[in-house]
């Protein structure tokens, strides 16, 4: 079993696009579900639980009907401004199931980098939080300009944890965890089921590979955890296939890869 450095209470959930659709045109009704089932049982047994989500573009590809994802930055803009609204309406319609009531927050680059701009974000939280509401957090694709973005909602979590200084990041995605091989290259491999650092080693596992393309979209996750961990913040990195996935992580099950914490 897991040991947590601290009770958790307050928890940053994100959720990664394959979990919701299969990025062109299907939408994963019975997993979404499940998740919003999930999180309404941890926050009625009275824990936080603050949810990064993305799907906004596959959501609008599903809602008009499209096959192909468009390379065309500004096609994609307006993609995200359909399917953030239907992706909201699947949320919301779930959670309402539920008895509980969503807030959307949409944030660009600069709301996290001003410090008034950050502690209105912050401040907006807190009231949903204290109020029963579930905030569901995306980047604003529709307006963010290209240079200036995110670039992944793996980061946009990772701030929004020290935004709130939460007790456990939780990144759902299409892997089991974080594997000691390239699966996309090795026959054989193992899922790490803790990692005490990310040192060097750890780094050039998950380097880029092949023109910028990571496997399972590793990189991104490891750097941010690697900022969480060395500030006190464990994380996990988790596929969502367990219709009791969460309440089994939060009672310290080892599911995924568990990265420790180094404060």
């Amino acid at each position: 079993m897991r040991k947590f450095p601290s009770e958790l209470k307050k928890i940053v959930i994100k959720v990664s696009t394959q979990m919701i659709t299969d990025g062109v045109a299907e939408i994963y009704h019975d997993k979404l579900q499940s998740f919003v089932r999930q999180v309404s049982d941890l926050i009625k047994k009275g824990y936080t639980v603050i949810i990064v989500s993305s799907g906004a573009i596959g959501c609008g590809l599903a809602k008009l009907g499209l096959k192909k994802r468009p390379k065309d930055y500004k096609k994609l803009q307006a993609l995200a401004s359909v399917g953030q609204i239907h992706l909201m309406s699947l949320y919301q319609e779930e959670f309402n199931k539920n008895g509980l009531n969503i807030g959307q927050i949409l944030l660009s680059s600069d709301d996290t980098k001003d410090s008034t701009r950050r502690a209105n974000v912050r401040n907006t939280l807190e009231v949903l939080l204290e109020k029963g509401i579930v905030p569901i957090i995306n980047e604003n694709d529709s307006v963010a300009i290209e240079e200036l973005r995110y670039g992944d909602n793996d980061k946009l979590s990772g701030l929004v944890a020290v935004l709130l200084f939460v007790d456990l990041l939780i990144i759902l995605t299409d892997v089991e965890g974080l594997c000691d091989k390239n699966p996309k290259i090795h026959s054989e491999y193992k899922i790490l089921k803790v990692v005490e650092k990310i040192d060097d080693d750890l780094e050039k596992l998950v380097e880029d590979i092949d023109g910028g393309i990571t496997f399972g979209g590793m990189k991104s996750k490891i750097m941010t955890i690697k900022k969480l961990t060395n500030i006190g913040i464990p994380a996990i990195i988790t596929s969502f296939n367990n219709e009791d996935l969460l309440n089994r992580i939060i009672s310290g099950q080892e599911l995924g890869t568990y990265f420790l914490a180094q404060k």
